[in-house]
C-alpha cells in the first residue's frame, strides 16, 4: 500500500471519528440542556411495566394517547400493537431523532413531535401518559386542567399529581402507577349567565 493511500484512510478514518465525537458532544450537550430547563431527565420505563399499564387502562380500540416526553417512543410503539393511536412529545435530540429512526425501520404510524408539550393544546387525547418528576408535576396538573376534556385519563407513571384524586394505583415496580379521570373538569366549567 503507498504512502498516500494509507495518509488518505487515515484522514477518512480521523474525520470519521470527529464527526462522530462532535455528534455526540451535540447531543451530548442537548440532552444536558434539556435536563436542566425542563427539570426532568430522560429515564426508561421498564417494557413489561408499559405492557400492564396498556392493559390496565381500559381504553377503546383507536383511542388516541398522547406521551408527554416520550423519550424513545417505547411507549407509544407498544400502545400502537395494542390498537391505539399514538402520539408523543420530546424535546431532547437524541431521543427524538431515536424513535424518528425506529418509526422509520417500524414503518410506524406513530407521531413524534418535536415541539414543547405545554405550549400545545392535548383536548384532542383520551388519553395521557406521564413520566416526568416531581418538580414539574403541579405544572402539569395545571396545564392538563386546562386542556383535557372530561373523561380523559391521565396516567402518571412514578410521581403524583398534586391536588388531584387517584382513581387507581398499579403497582409497577419498581415505581407506582397512579391512574387519574378528568372529571372534574365538568365541575370547574364555567356557566355564563
Amino acid at each position: 500500500m503507498s504512502f498516500l493511500v494509507f495518509l488518505s484512510l487515515l484522514i477518512v478514518f480521523v474525520a470519521f471519528v470527529f464527526l462522530a465525537m462532535l455528534l455526540v458532544l451535540i447531543f451530548g450537550l442537548n440532552m444536558i440542556y434539556v435536563n436542566i430547563t425542563t427539570a426532568v431527565p430522560w429515564a426508561r420505563v421498564p417494557q413489561a411495566n408499559l405492557e400492564q399499564i396498556l392493559a390496565e387502562i381500559n381504553l377503546a380500540p383507536g383511542s388516541l394517547l398522547y406521551d408527554l416526553g416520550c423519550g424513545d417512543g417505547r411507549f407509544l410503539f407498544i400502545a400502537e400493537e395494542k390498537g391505539f393511536k399514538a402520539v408523543g412529545y420530546e424535546l431532547s435530540f437524541y431521543p427524538y431523532l431515536k424513535t424518528l429512526a425506529s418509526k422509520f425501520i417500524k414503518n410506524s404510524r406513530i407521531q413524534i413531535r418535536h415541539q414543547d408539550f405545554f405550549k400545545q393544546d392535548l383536548g384532542g387525547a383520551d388519553a395521557i401518559f406521564i413520566f416526568l418528576t416531581g418538580s414539574v408535576m403541579a405544572k402539569i396538573g395545571l396545564k392538563l386542567k386546562q386542556d383535557l376534556k372530561a373523561g380523559t385519563k391521565v396516567i402518571s407513571y412514578g410521581f403524583l399529581i398534586p391536588g388531584w384524586s387517584v382513581k387507581k394505583i398499579l403497582d409497577t415496580h419498581p415505581s407506582k402507577t397512579y391512574i387519574y379521570w378528568s372529571f372534574f373538569l365538568l365541575c370547574f366549567t364555567p356557566v355564563l349567565v
